[in-house]
């Protein structure tokens, strides 16, 4: 370095990829007199096999340097964009850019910066509870429970992150004008303290929420108009940088008023669905699962066209994009960890894999079937009926779609038609259904009573044979069945009876306490988590798959790139779909399987297991502070006590704590058996320290609780 340096008098700079930049600068003391830029390295660059390693790390090595001097380029015209020197750009150049943006913005508005590296805003030493600083946002879920024997769609939703920040002041319209407090002019009128009118949060970052507004209407504009794909990847990663504790202007206060206009769009998009025709059966910032109404796969993809054409026409909606991901023929549906269906082929889209519990073939004639079967229910039955209730599900989906198969190639035949999948008219329709709830009926008073009984004979049998097995098999499976079946609403009195057939072959009572069906399952759910990568597995190239899509107002991922090509062990980039959602380490099977991947098809990154540790590690312990900071309450009256030294309420009632000791330990004891069995050690230590000194405090009588 030192010769190269003195033969060639012109200026260099030196690009370092590996994973301990200071280490590699304090062994190599010539790169101190070189300007230094580093590139985030690839954590699977560093994974070899014992034998053979050189060949493959030599190859590895070629193949970084090639490709340094693109990277160099492209973060030399991002440091143009950002007007930013190119030495100073961080490994996560999004949050560090949209951070730089927004901090200039807002000095253009002569606002005050709340910079922090806590995530946690500094406002000039203003003494607030440090819970009023918690990121306590969750996605709305909306579950309709049934069965749906016609064509239902799953829709990808994109962009609502963007669409509500820009659509905010028609949302305040709509909602009186001070909601969200966006109609008060920060520039006129006396200055209010936080002590004069209370900790409003929707009054305090008001202003900054229109700084943030016209910043990316600004982004947009060099999106849209200039094709600027470093602008285009700010407006895709806008909602992760709002959530990222690692943003320098993290104010959790702008991300709960970004997510209340969320949710009032989102109410809205799914208003206007319902106003359109369709049926939701699930919705979540993420996606929307909508029953057409249609028999015809044909005639359902051509109504979910106009639809999502209709929705983009409105002005509240113009920047929010559908994309239809998966087609079901049939659908039975209790939530999102609890469903299974018959998937429709040749729709270019898959169903979540993460989901997926087992996929059976079928075969009916020409035209192949997949049943998929997700439930989280079954997985507190005995291993030895799981496969009959996972078996018995299925043939409740396969065989009234089946007739309805075969009914309409007979109607088909007889016209003449000749096509897997033929089309039904609407004057047959409403006589199909009527036929089709016939026909279940039969088949649920002969051929599943018959099969339950042998099913229930059997697992009696056996349980008098393994007497360990805790509980009951057989009411068990005669329960989790028969809430399964009952999810169709057309054949609820036939499944009654069914079940108070079984119940009575297991002598149980029809309404005793123990033939109620109760789902066990515990919900732990990680909000807001985004695919997204880690500082030390950070892509290369990442802005290379962010382009403009050509519409004249809207933006993606670019999504010709294959699962094969991302996925390839020598590509020199790895892709993040930016996917958000909430993780529910209790009930999703991935996880339980400590398969810490993105559950989009076409992406499948692993997540970033410390991140989560940690996001858990800082839920428990907002949970504990407010334990011990909650209100006492009346016993009497139930209410919250306001007179400091009183002992008695007004009503001579006593008081105790809002939250039980005995609540809050089983909370506690949750994630300590999670932390367990997600090795999460410093969860694990955290939890088990709280559990300790909360028993300690119940026994000595600390704590008053009821």
């Amino acid at each position: 370095l030192s010769v190269n340096r003195q033969g060639h008098q012109r200026p260099a700079i030196a690009v370092i990829e590996c994973p301990n930049v200071h280490l590699m600068k304090s062994g190599v003391r010539a790169l101190d007199d070189f300007p230094c830029v580093c590139i985030p390295s690839n954590a699977r660059d560093s994974q070899y096999q014992a034998l053979g390693w050189q060949i493959v790390a030599a190859k590895v090595g070629m193949q970084r340097c090639a490709a340094s001097s693109q990277w160099l380029n492209e973060r030399i015209l991002l440091s143009r964009y950002a007007h930013v020197p190119l030495g100073n750009i961080e490994l996560d150049w999004l949050i560090h850019t949209a951070d730089i943006f927004f901090a200039r913005a807002l000095r253009h508005h002569q606002q005050v910066l709340w910079i922090s590296d806590n995530g946690i805003p500094d406002l000039g030493g203003i003494s607030e509870e440090e819970s009023c600083y918690a990121d306590e946002v969750n996605q709305p879920v909306l579950t309709y429970p049934g069965a749906y024997r016609k064509v239902t769609v799953e829709l990808k939703i994109h962009n609502i992150a963007v669409s509500a920040l820009l659509k905010s002041n028609q949302v305040n319209e709509m909602e009186g004008g001070t909601l969200l407090g966006l109609d008060q002019d920060s520039n006129t009128g006396p200055y209010v303290s936080n002590e004069q009118c209370g900790f409003d949060e929707a009054t305090s970052c008001a202003p900054a929420f229109r700084v943030l507004k016209q910043l990316i209407q600004r982004c947009i504009k060099d999106a849209v108009d200039n094709g600027n794909v470093y602008a285009d990847a700010i407006l895709q990663h806008l909602y992760r940088w709002l959530c990222s504790p690692q943003s320098k202007l993290h104010d959790p206060a702008l991300h709960r008023m970004l997510h209340k206009v969320m949710q009032k769009i989102f109410a809205l998009l799914l208003a206007e669905f319902r106003k359109l025709g369709a049926t939701i059966v699930f919705a979540n910032f993420s996606k929307v699962i909508i029953d057409t109404g249609k028999s015809d796969l044909s005639a359902a993809k051509a109504y979910s066209d106009s639809l999502l054409r209709t929705l983009q026409t409105r002005d509240l909606f113009e920047w929010i994009e559908l994309e239809p991901l998966q087609f079901w023929h049939s659908l039975l549906f209790m939530d999102q960890y609890n469903y299974g269906g018959i998937q429709a082929k040749g729709n270019g889209g898959s169903a979540q894999g993460s989901s997926s519990v087992s996929t059976e073939s079928l075969h009916d004639d020409e035209c192949q079937v997949d049943i998929v079967s997700s439930w989280s229910v079954a997985e507190t039955l005995p291993k030895e009926t799981q496969d009959h209730f996972i078996l018995i599900v299925s043939e409740y989906m396969y065989l009234p779609w089946k007739y309805v198969q075969e009914k309409v190639a007979i109607r088909a035949c007889a016209r003449g038609d000749n096509m897997c999948t033929p089309s039904i008219t609407a004057a047959a329709a409403e006589t199909l259904e009527s036929c089709l709830s016939e026909y279940l009926r039969e088949q649920i008073s002969s051929y599943f009573t018959d099969k339950l009984l042998r099913i229930v004979r059997d697992a009696k049998a056996m349980s008098k044979a393994h007497p360990a097995h805790t509980g009951d098999p057989a009411l068990e499976f005669v329960k989790h069945v028969c809430a399964v079946l009952a999810l169709d609403q057309n054949v609820q009195h036939d499944i009654l009876i069914m079940r108070k057939n079984l119940l009575r072959y297991v002598r149980v009572r029809e309404f005793a306490p123990e033939a109620e069906f109760h789902n066990h399952s515990i919900a732990l759910v990680l909000p807001n988590v985004i695919c997204s990568p880690p500082l030390e597995y950070l892509q290369q190239h990442e802005v290379n798959a962010l382009l403009p899509c050509g519409k004249e107002n809207t933006w993606r991922f670019k999504r010709s790139v294959t699962a094969e090509h991302i996925l390839q062990e020598d590509s020199y980039e790895s892709f993040y779909c930016n996917d958000c959602r909430d993780l529910d380490l209790c009930r999703d099977r991935a996880l339980l399987a400590q398969e810490w991947h993105c559950a989009v098809p076409q992406c499948g990154q692993p997540y970033d297991r410390e991140v989560m540790e940690n996001a858990f590690l800082q839920i428990v312990r907002q949970r504990e502070r407010l334990y011990h900071l909650q209100d006492l309450v009346c016993l009497k009256c139930n209410q919250v006590k306001a007179a400091h030294l009183a002992e008695h309420c007004a009503c001579a009632g006593s008081f105790r704590c809002k939250e039980d000791a005995s609540e809050f330990r089983n909370k506690m004891q949750v994630f300590f058996h999670m932390a367990k069995k997600q090795s999460f050690q410093l969860l694990l230590e955290c939890t088990a320290w709280i559990l300790s000194e909360n028993k300690a405090r119940s026994e000595s009588g600390t704590f008053h609780s009821s």
